[in-house]
């Protein structure tokens, strides 16, 4: 079953975030507010996992973030249609306001202009030599 931002495969529910958007903090906040009635209902929150570039970017390219969840019922399906809402439900709670957002997204741009402000340095220096 395709969902908006994830999928269903028989007892698998996969949820699909980007880094543009969320930070793993957030997704797995998300996830720890809900948790207790997420395993009351059989299911199995099997983890997260982002992707990793291999070498340097010139520019910043959002990875995805991915979270896994196990049905152990019958009715899997139906289950994990609710999961899926409770965790949207717990990342939305979990969200900073506007002004907590607005900060952290100035922080990760000061990051990434020093990132490459690195990048530029390591390449004159390269050309240097």
């Amino acid at each position: 079953m395709e969902l908006p931002f994830g999928e269903i495969k028989e007892d698998l529910l996969k949820m699909k975030f980007s880094s543009a958007d969320y930070s793993v903090a957030t997704v797995i906040a998300g996830i720890r507010e809900h948790l207790d009635v997420i395993e009351e209902m059989g299911v199995e929150f099997l983890g997260v996992e982002t992707e990793v570039h291999s070498g340097p970017r010139i520019t910043f390219t959002p990875v995805p973030v991915v979270a896994y969840f196990r049905c152990r019922e019958k009715n899997c399906n139906e289950i994990l249609l609710k999961v899926y809402k409770l965790i949207w439900k717990g990342v939305v709670l979990n969200f900073p306001d506007e002004i907590e957002w607005a900060e952290a997204k100035s922080y990760f741009a000061d990051f990434v202009s020093s990132q490459a402000d690195l990048l530029m340095a390591r390449v004159e220096a390269e050309r240097e030599e």
